[in-house]
């Protein structure tokens, strides 16, 4: 077996998808879970946590796609259009890996290089960020359960209505005037 082989069998790891989109080759694969605590000074000088959230999910990827895996010249060419499009659509999308699967992935950032030694090979760093989704939903309270109904309350349609003199405003209408 030679180096290469080696080196081969130990980066090509199946089962890594971007969307519908499958890499050659998957050689460097870092992902980023971030917790954010909020420190708040106290008077005694000691900062104090009392609420931590978590970030989105990101992954980062060193990716390759040969012509000669492609067996055609432009395979890679493609590889690196569908990757571009997938960025243009800004559609959500699932990366697998072989250590774990993300949801709700979007690719913020392509960077690829081409020289002379790669003009027929696609060698692409990916960096992909989750998007966190909120469900939300309207309910009602009943109104015996407020205060205030009638600030809090939820609007009611009463139909059309017609604007009516106040009279007692001290402005007389251009009628009353005549």
């Amino acid at each position: 077996m030679s180096l290469l082989d080696d080196a081969f069998a130990l980066i090509r790891r199946p089962g890594v998808e971007i969307g519908s989109l499958i890499p050659d080759v998957l050689i460097r694969e870092v992902g980023r879970d971030t917790l954010i605590t909020t420190d708040h000074p106290v008077e005694t000088g000691a900062a104090i946590t009392d609420h931590a959230f978590k970030l989105p999910a990101e992954i980062e990827m060193i990716l390759g796609w040969s012509d000669s895996t492609g067996g055609y010249v432009g395979y890679s060419d493609e590889a690196y259009e569908m990757i571009l499009a997938i960025q243009a659509k800004r559609e959500l999308i699932s990366v697998s890996t072989g250590r774990r699967n993300y949801e709700n992935m979007l690719p913020v950032g392509i960077q690829q290089t081409r020289d002379e030694t790669t003009a027929n090979v696609l060698m692409c760093a990916l960096r992909l960020r989750q998007i966190l989704i909120a469900n939300t939903q309207t309910t009602s309270a009943p109104k015996s359960a407020q205060a205030n109904p009638a600030k809090t309350g939820s609007t009611v349609d009463v139909g059309q209505q017609s604007l009516k003199s106040a009279g007692t405003s001290g402005f007389a209408s251009p009628a009353a005037r005549a």
